[in-house]
């Protein structure tokens, strides 16, 4: 039984019990991790307005023989910007439905941090936010070893998709604004991100 400081973000939480909640966070240090905050549920509690999701926080967690328990938490960065804008936040809380889905208890994917921190802030002031969740979402399906080579791939798909998908893995996250696609043809793309979700 352990107490550990770490940074990290706060990915998602659902109610437990009569006045807890179970915290799904990404931390620079162990991962990700699931943690019960107790009492977080009630009115005073001093997890109030940390616990919300996309919160960058510092945290002191309990390791215990069966549950991690959130013992302090405070809150560094909560892109309040985002929370004052209704697309800007279905963008962003979908980026952290798909990291949350994507990584698995304890794992560590390198920089994954400050990836999603930049994708945060690009769809904050993109155009285009749906090009940079797509190329969020194959970084990450990279990082875990669900992406092929598209440069040695044997596919029916067509060359131009596997050009942008080998662009969007490989390149900066803020480049994937540089190319243009149709609507048919970001909707094509994302038929082939979810087949591709479907193994991760």
């Amino acid at each position: 039984m352990r107490s550990k400081n770490t940074a990290g973000v706060i990915l998602g939480h659902k109610n437990i019990n009569e006045a807890d909640k179970l915290v799904f966070l990404y931390t620079e240090n162990f991962g990700k991790i699931i943690a019960i905050a107790k009492g977080a549920r009630k009115i005073t509690s001093k997890f109030t307005g940390h616990l919300e999701t996309l919160n960058f926080v510092k945290v002191e967690l309990y390791f215990g023989g069966k549950y991690t328990l959130v013992k302090e938490i405070e809150t560094i960065k909560n892109f309040k910007e985002i929370r004052d804008d209704l697309e800007k936040l279905r963008n962003t809380l979908k980026v952290a439905e798909i990291t949350n889905k994507l990584t698995y208890e304890n794992e560590q994917i390198p920089n994954l941090t400050q990836l999603l921190e930049n994708c945060i802030k690009l769809i904050c002031s993109t155009k285009r936010p749906h090009v940079v969740i797509q190329s969020y979402t194959i970084k990450i399906l990279n990082q875990i070893g669900v992406i092929p080579d598209f440069k040695e791939i044997d596919t029916i798909l067509e060359k131009k998709y596997l050009k942008y998908l080998n662009f969007i893995k490989t390149k900066p996250l803020e480049e994937s604004e540089k190319i243009h696609l149709s609507l048919e043809e970001e909707k094509n793309v994302d038929k082939i991100i979810k087949k591709l979700l479907q193994y991760a």
